[in-house]
């Protein structure tokens, strides 16, 4: 198996630490625009490896730039910014490489990533859409917890984090585009009889949600995210689920801050002149926020990402919450990592162990959950990132 990773920054770099260690990879590719730390890590691999490790500069907006790296590699796994999904797809299709990626631009760009099935599977090809923890272990928690219920109510992805970070200043513990842009956008939400729809209103439907201990309770605010695209439709509506959300545990201070950057136009990624200079508000925020990876070491606090899948079971009312949590202080002193990029890592890596022990052999273009949960998570665990299930049930109440 030859492997290219195309954005080598903080989740890119987790990739790549795990993949040294699969015994059917013979050949890595580690590419970006910016090829210092993509370099710097392969001085770092070769001494654990004798794995062949190449470093190429690669711009992912540009598809002939892309396919240039691509001959004789298996699978791609695109971690760069989700904006430069399609012309990495087209080069993908173009020389019949399997492409994997850790998240999209939003739904409605999810859903055309989505409508190239046709294209991907005549190319004889497998493409992944948001294959990282949320989206990506989410939907296929959630379509683990879903197998195991004859009736299925609702659908709730929750990511929750309680942890305090060394740095005085507005931060993101992953990709403060995508940071900001998903928090900014309306949520979006399912519902069985209207399909996909969007909350006018930003941070909607504040709640109280129970993470697994030490975390405990945190406010959880609606966000718009990719399952909720299309959880409904794929493993939903078969048994009868009626509603699918994502929330996500904000503090209340990058709460306000995002609200000050909406207030000012901080957030837009259109260009405006300044002194002369074109630049994009969100590319100044953005630049002036440290990067995910360079708070390795820097968050005390433990970070976790689950599905609550509510429903029916033998005519008892169950939940059943699937979910993984990770320490970042333990995490770090492990891996030299921080919990949240760590956790996003991962998931692609199982998928290429899949691939390449023939249990993933499907063509086309699909999201997480149509992934066989079970040797997924076996494989998940295997790889260090734990993951358990809270079971609850209750008998149904016949009103006389």
């Amino acid at each position: 198996m030859r492997v290219a990773i195309l954005g080598v920054g903080g989740v890119g770099q987790v990739s790549a630490c795990e993949l040294i260690k699969s015994s059917h990879v013979k050949k890595l590719v580690l590419a970006d625009i910016s090829i210092g730390p993509a370099e710097e890590l392969a001085v770092e691999l070769r001494r654990e490896t004798d794995i062949e490790i190449e470093v190429k500069r690669v711009d992912a907006r540009d598809i002939s730039s892309v396919q240039a790296i691509l001959n004789g590699i298996d699978v791609l796994l695109h971690i760069g910014l989700p904006e430069n999904n399609f012309d990495v797809m087209k080069a993908c299709l173009n020389t019949r490489t399997h492409y994997i990626d850790t998240a999209s631009s939003g739904p409605q760009w999810l859903r055309k990533q989505l409508a190239w099935n046709d294209q991907f599977r005549a190319a004889g090809i497998l493409g992944v859409m948001g294959l990282g923890c949320d989206p990506g272990f989410s939907n296929i928690a959630a379509r683990y917890a879903v197998d195991q219920l004859d009736e299925v109510d609702a659908i709730l992805i929750r990511d929750g984090d309680n942890s305090v970070v060394d740095y005085d200043g507005f931060c993101s513990y992953f990709s403060p585009q995508t940071a900001i842009q998903e928090c900014l956008a309306k949520p979006n939400y399912w519902t069985a009889a209207k399909g996909e729809q969007y909350l006018p209103t930003l941070f909607a439907n504040k709640e109280e949600f129970e993470f697994p201990e030490p975390i405990g309770w945190l406010d959880c605010y609606h966000v718009e995210h990719e399952e909720a695209t299309t959880l409904g439709e794929t493993i939903g509506r078969a048994k009868g689920c009626k509603y699918v959300d994502f929330k996500y545990a904000l503090h209340p201070d990058f709460v306000n801050t995002l609200q000050v950057l909406r207030y000012l136009g901080l957030d837009s990624d259109e260009e405006i002149e300044v002194k002369g200079v074109r630049v994009a508000p969100r590319d100044v925020v953005v630049t002036s926020m440290p990067k995910p990876v360079d708070l390795a070491g820097k968050i005390h606090g433990y970070s976790s990402v689950g599905a609550l899948v509510k429903g029916k079971k033998d005519n008892k009312r169950k939940d059943i919450y699937v979910y993984t949590i990770a320490n970042h202080d333990e995490v770090f002193y492990k891996t030299e990592f921080q919990a949240t990029i760590w956790q996003t890592g991962i998931p692609p890596v199982v998928a290429v162990d899949m691939i390449a022990e023939g249990q993933l052999t499907t063509t086309g273009c699909i999201p997480p959950e149509l992934i066989d949960p079970i040797p997924f998570l076996t494989k998940l665990k295997a790889r260090g990132m734990s993951w358990d299930v809270i079971e609850k049930t209750s008998p149904l109440l016949h009103m006389l």
